[in-house]
């Protein structure tokens, strides 16, 4: 049982620290055709992308 317990913190410590980490950003795809942004979030792993005044894509988590 303590070694349940024990295993349950980590997890909870992975995810509590995966969820603060740094938002993917990408330079260049603000100007395409179409929706790069929310493409290029998708595919590193992030919901989706918002483009803003500097032309810089920023990722949501998920």
């Amino acid at each position: 049982m303590k070694y349940l317990c024990l295993f349950i913190w980590l997890i909870w410590l992975v995810q509590a620290n995966a969820s603060v980490g740094d938002l993917p950003t990408f330079t260049d795809v603000c100007a395409l055709q179409g929706d790069w942004c929310t493409t290029r979030c998708q595919i590193a792993g992030g919901r989706d992308g918002i483009c803003n005044k500097m032309q810089l894509c920023i990722c949501r988590p998920l």
